[in-house]
């Protein structure tokens, strides 16, 4: 139920962007509280870099719908992001990647971040970001 309520409150929503598939994958076998910390601050990062003063206008913030899942070796996250209308949306996943590349602890970063702006099917997208939906992995930031 809460599940299928999320996925419509979600498409509804005009300013989230539901046809932008994201997809941050680590290659390591970490906590989900490690990996929402990681995602924390590359969100930090990214509206640290295209508005300084992010925490006083929430308007103009980027906003991560993050559902965890694991894998063997790859704890990843589907991300369903809200980028306002300022913001080139390209120049944004740019800044995700390169940003997400430099989180990675290793000498040989491994941490990738997949993103799909031809999703055919919004619905599809939404449903498959929460297709090992629960509430314990389910975050915003």
């Amino acid at each position: 139920m809460l599940k299928a309520r999320i996925t419509n409150e979600l498409i509804l929503d005009e300013t989230i962007d539901t046809n932008i598939l994201v997809g941050a994958s680590t290659y390591q076998n970490i906590s989900f509280d490690k990996l929402t910390k990681k995602l924390s601050l590359l969100n930090a990062q990214i509206n640290r870099r295209l508005f300084r003063y992010y925490l006083k206008y929430p308007d103009r913030r980027i906003v991560f719908y993050c559902n965890h899942e694991r894998v063997e070796n790859n704890t990843h996250s589907h991300i369903i992001i809200k980028i306002p209308p300022m913001y080139d949306k390209v120049k944004v996943m740019f800044l995700m990647k390169e940003l997400w590349k430099k989180l990675d602890d290793r000498d040989q970063p491994k941490f990738k971040l997949y993103v799909d702006f031809n999703v055919k099917n919004e619905f599809a997208n939404v449903r498959y970001a929460f297709k090992r939906f629960n509430q314990d992995t389910f975050i915003v930031i």
